[in-house]
Protein backbone atom coordinates (compact mmCIF):
# COMPACT_ATOMS: atom_id res chain seq x y z
CA UNK A 1 0.00 0.00 0.00
CA UNK A 2 3.19 2.45 0.36
CA UNK A 3 4.32 3.60 3.40
CA UNK A 4 0.77 5.98 4.43
CA UNK A 5 -1.27 2.63 4.62
CA UNK A 6 -3.45 3.92 2.16
CA UNK A 7 -6.15 1.66 0.50
CA UNK A 8 -8.18 3.79 -1.82
CA UNK A 9 -7.56 5.12 -5.11
CA UNK A 10 -4.83 8.02 -5.45
CA UNK A 11 -5.14 10.98 -7.58
CA UNK A 12 -1.79 11.48 -9.47
CA UNK A 13 -0.70 15.08 -9.89
CA UNK A 14 1.08 14.18 -13.21
CA UNK A 15 2.85 11.04 -15.40
CA UNK A 16 5.74 10.99 -12.73
CA UNK A 17 4.47 11.28 -9.33
CA UNK A 18 4.84 8.19 -7.38
CA UNK A 19 2.26 6.51 -5.67
CA UNK A 20 3.17 8.13 -1.90
CA UNK A 21 3.14 11.62 -3.50
CA UNK A 22 -0.32 10.51 -5.51
CA UNK A 23 -1.76 9.14 -2.08
CA UNK A 24 -0.95 12.40 -0.38
CA UNK A 25 -2.62 14.31 -3.09
CA UNK A 26 -5.63 12.96 -2.93
CA UNK A 27 -5.80 13.78 0.78
CA UNK A 28 -5.20 17.19 -0.04
CA UNK A 29 -8.04 17.39 -2.52
CA UNK A 30 -10.23 15.99 -0.15
CA UNK A 31 -8.91 18.30 2.32
CA UNK A 32 -9.55 21.71 -0.15
CA UNK A 33 -12.80 20.28 -1.18
CA UNK A 34 -14.34 20.41 2.84
CA UNK A 35 -12.51 23.88 3.22
CA UNK A 36 -11.45 22.63 6.08
CA UNK A 37 -9.86 25.45 8.29
CA UNK A 38 -7.67 24.92 11.33
CA UNK A 39 -9.55 24.30 14.47
CA UNK A 40 -12.35 22.96 12.37
CA UNK A 41 -13.80 18.95 13.61
CA UNK A 42 -13.59 16.22 10.73
CA UNK A 43 -15.15 12.55 11.04
CA UNK A 44 -13.08 9.98 8.90
CA UNK A 45 -16.16 7.14 9.00
CA UNK A 46 -14.53 4.05 7.48
CA UNK A 47 -10.80 5.59 8.31
CA UNK A 48 -8.66 2.30 7.62
CA UNK A 49 -5.07 2.78 9.06
CA UNK A 50 -6.04 6.60 9.50
CA UNK A 51 -4.15 8.33 6.95
CA UNK A 52 -6.80 10.86 6.42
CA UNK A 53 -7.16 11.61 10.40
CA UNK A 54 -3.41 12.13 10.21
CA UNK A 55 -3.29 14.40 7.23
CA UNK A 56 -5.98 16.92 8.54
CA UNK A 57 -4.46 17.28 12.03
CA UNK A 58 -1.39 17.91 10.61
CA UNK A 59 -3.17 20.93 9.71
CA UNK A 60 -4.78 21.84 12.55
CA UNK A 61 -8.13 20.36 12.41
CA UNK A 62 -9.91 18.39 15.16
CA UNK A 63 -10.19 14.60 13.60
CA UNK A 64 -12.13 11.62 14.77
CA UNK A 65 -11.85 8.40 12.70
CA UNK A 66 -13.48 5.00 12.99
CA UNK A 67 -13.20 1.88 11.44
CA UNK A 68 -14.39 -1.64 11.97
CA UNK A 69 -11.02 -3.10 12.49
CA UNK A 70 -9.10 -3.66 15.63
CA UNK A 71 -5.44 -3.90 14.37
CA UNK A 72 -6.24 -0.78 11.93
CA UNK A 73 -7.26 1.17 14.91
CA UNK A 74 -4.00 0.31 16.84
CA UNK A 75 -1.38 0.82 13.69
CA UNK A 76 -3.14 4.79 13.47
CA UNK A 77 -3.02 5.24 17.06
CA UNK A 78 0.56 4.31 16.92
CA UNK A 79 1.42 6.57 13.90
CA UNK A 80 -0.92 9.68 15.47
CA UNK A 81 1.50 9.11 18.36
CA UNK A 82 4.42 9.08 16.39
CA UNK A 83 3.78 12.09 15.18
CA UNK A 84 2.57 14.24 18.18
CA UNK A 85 -0.79 14.43 16.70
CA UNK A 86 -2.22 12.84 20.26
CA UNK A 87 -4.40 16.47 21.06
CA UNK A 88 -6.13 17.05 17.59
CA UNK A 89 -6.21 13.13 16.45
CA UNK A 90 -7.84 10.25 17.42
CA UNK A 91 -8.50 6.84 15.37
CA UNK A 92 -11.33 4.63 17.11
CA UNK A 93 -12.14 0.65 16.76
CA UNK A 94 -15.29 1.20 16.30
CA UNK A 95 -18.83 1.38 14.32
CA UNK A 96 -19.17 4.69 12.81
CA UNK A 97 -22.94 5.04 13.83
CA UNK A 98 -21.42 4.46 17.77
CA UNK A 99 -19.80 7.91 17.66
CA UNK A 100 -21.55 9.80 19.83
CA UNK A 101 -20.04 13.49 19.47
CA UNK A 102 -21.86 15.33 16.57
CA UNK A 103 -21.57 19.08 15.38
CA UNK A 104 -18.66 18.30 12.93
CA UNK A 105 -17.88 20.51 10.35
CA UNK A 106 -17.10 17.96 7.66
CA UNK A 107 -17.58 14.23 7.43
CA UNK A 108 -15.32 12.47 4.83
CA UNK A 109 -16.21 8.83 3.76
CA UNK A 110 -13.06 7.69 2.10
CA UNK A 111 -14.31 4.23 -0.04
CA UNK A 112 -17.10 3.13 2.51
CA UNK A 113 -20.47 3.21 0.28
CA UNK A 114 -19.67 0.43 -1.28
CA UNK A 115 -19.88 -1.66 1.96
CA UNK A 116 -23.43 -0.05 2.86
CA UNK A 117 -25.76 -1.57 0.61
CA UNK A 118 -28.32 0.05 -1.46
CA UNK A 119 -31.06 -1.08 0.76
CA UNK A 120 -29.60 1.30 4.30
CA UNK A 121 -28.09 4.19 2.25
CA UNK A 122 -31.12 6.22 3.33
CA UNK A 123 -30.22 5.42 7.09
CA UNK A 124 -26.70 6.34 6.21
CA UNK A 125 -27.09 9.72 4.76
CA UNK A 126 -29.77 10.71 7.43
CA UNK A 127 -27.38 9.57 9.85
CA UNK A 128 -24.42 11.47 8.23
CA UNK A 129 -26.74 14.60 7.63
CA UNK A 130 -27.66 14.18 11.74
CA UNK A 131 -23.99 14.45 12.72
CA UNK A 132 -23.07 17.91 10.83
CA UNK A 133 -23.61 21.56 11.95
CA UNK A 134 -26.00 23.37 9.47
CA UNK A 135 -23.83 24.08 6.22
CA UNK A 136 -21.51 21.13 7.39
CA UNK A 137 -19.87 19.47 4.46
CA UNK A 138 -19.79 15.71 3.44
CA UNK A 139 -17.38 14.08 0.89
CA UNK A 140 -18.49 10.97 -0.36
CA UNK A 141 -15.81 9.05 -2.09
CA UNK A 142 -16.90 5.68 -3.59
CA UNK A 143 -16.70 3.21 -6.63
CA UNK A 144 -19.34 3.50 -8.90
CA UNK A 145 -20.75 1.44 -11.64
CA UNK A 146 -21.07 2.85 -14.80
CA UNK A 147 -24.65 1.68 -15.69
CA UNK A 148 -27.85 0.70 -14.00
CA UNK A 149 -28.09 -1.98 -16.85
CA UNK A 150 -25.69 -5.20 -15.18
CA UNK A 151 -24.30 -5.79 -11.93
CA UNK A 152 -20.45 -5.76 -11.87
CA UNK A 153 -20.78 -7.30 -8.60
CA UNK A 154 -23.09 -10.68 -8.40
CA UNK A 155 -22.89 -12.74 -4.79
CA UNK A 156 -21.58 -15.29 -6.65
CA UNK A 157 -19.20 -13.82 -8.35
CA UNK A 158 -15.14 -13.45 -7.50
CA UNK A 159 -14.45 -10.42 -5.46
CA UNK A 160 -18.06 -11.19 -3.39
CA UNK A 161 -16.94 -14.50 -2.69
CA UNK A 162 -13.42 -14.23 -2.29
CA UNK A 163 -12.57 -10.04 -1.41
CA UNK A 164 -15.74 -7.92 -0.51
CA UNK A 165 -18.24 -9.98 1.10
CA UNK A 166 -22.07 -8.33 0.15
CA UNK A 167 -20.20 -5.33 -1.59
CA UNK A 168 -22.63 -3.49 -3.66
CA UNK A 169 -21.82 -0.82 -6.31
CA UNK A 170 -24.32 1.29 -7.45
CA UNK A 171 -24.33 4.76 -10.10
CA UNK A 172 -23.38 7.81 -9.29
CA UNK A 173 -26.99 9.23 -10.37
CA UNK A 174 -28.13 6.37 -7.99
CA UNK A 175 -26.49 7.94 -4.96
CA UNK A 176 -26.58 11.15 -5.96
CA UNK A 177 -30.52 10.89 -5.70
CA UNK A 178 -30.24 9.19 -2.33
CA UNK A 179 -27.83 12.15 -1.02
CA UNK A 180 -30.76 15.09 -2.25
CA UNK A 181 -33.28 13.16 -0.46
CA UNK A 182 -31.48 12.78 2.67
CA UNK A 183 -30.75 16.47 3.46
CA UNK A 184 -27.49 17.17 1.24
CA UNK A 185 -27.58 19.43 -1.82
CA UNK A 186 -25.00 18.31 -3.84
CA UNK A 187 -22.05 20.68 -5.01
CA UNK A 188 -19.62 18.76 -6.93
CA UNK A 189 -18.88 15.19 -8.36
CA UNK A 190 -15.69 14.30 -9.91
CA UNK A 191 -14.74 10.96 -11.41
CA UNK A 192 -11.01 9.26 -10.65
CA UNK A 193 -11.30 6.11 -12.79
CA UNK A 194 -8.03 6.11 -14.51
CA UNK A 195 -6.05 7.16 -11.41
CA UNK A 196 -7.57 4.16 -9.74
CA UNK A 197 -6.26 1.98 -12.57
CA UNK A 198 -2.66 3.17 -12.35
CA UNK A 199 -3.26 3.33 -8.55
CA UNK A 200 -3.57 -0.60 -8.64
CA UNK A 201 -0.43 -1.23 -10.98
CA UNK A 202 1.36 0.21 -8.38
CA UNK A 203 -0.23 -1.51 -5.58
CA UNK A 204 0.38 -4.48 -7.97
CA UNK A 205 4.09 -4.15 -8.60
CA UNK A 206 4.25 -3.43 -4.92
CA UNK A 207 2.72 -7.23 -4.08
CA UNK A 208 4.88 -8.68 -6.79
CA UNK A 209 8.12 -7.26 -5.66
CA UNK A 210 7.12 -8.42 -1.98
CA UNK A 211 5.39 -12.17 -3.40
CA UNK A 212 7.55 -14.41 -1.40
CA UNK A 213 7.25 -12.30 2.06
CA UNK A 214 3.35 -12.18 1.31
CA UNK A 215 3.32 -15.77 0.65
CA UNK A 216 4.62 -16.56 4.07
CA UNK A 217 2.48 -14.13 5.67
CA UNK A 218 -0.81 -14.74 4.19
CA UNK A 219 -0.35 -18.07 2.41
CA UNK A 220 0.01 -18.50 -1.52
CA UNK A 221 -4.03 -19.48 -1.70
CA UNK A 222 -4.58 -16.03 -0.53
CA UNK A 223 -1.67 -13.76 -1.92
CA UNK A 224 -3.17 -15.55 -5.70
CA UNK A 225 -6.83 -14.06 -4.61
CA UNK A 226 -5.18 -10.39 -4.27
CA UNK A 227 -2.86 -10.47 -6.94
CA UNK A 228 -5.84 -11.32 -9.57
CA UNK A 229 -8.51 -9.20 -7.74
CA UNK A 230 -5.84 -6.25 -7.79
CA UNK A 231 -5.33 -7.37 -11.38
CA UNK A 232 -8.66 -7.73 -12.41
CA UNK A 233 -10.03 -4.35 -10.61
CA UNK A 234 -7.25 -2.30 -12.69
CA UNK A 235 -8.27 -3.74 -16.18
CA UNK A 236 -12.61 -2.89 -15.28
CA UNK A 237 -11.59 0.70 -14.06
Amino acid sequence: LGPSMTYTCAVYPDADASLEVAQENKYRLIFEKLRLQPGDRLLDIGCGWGGMVRYAARRGVKVIGATLSAEQAQWAQQAIADEGLGDLAEVRHSDYRDVAESGFDAVSSIGLTEHIGAEQLPAYFDHLCSLLEPEGRLLNHAIMRPTTRRSRLTSRGFMNRYVFPDAELLTVGEIAQVMADHGFELRHEENLREHYARTLAFWGANLMADWDTAVAEAGAGRARVWRLYMAASRWLF
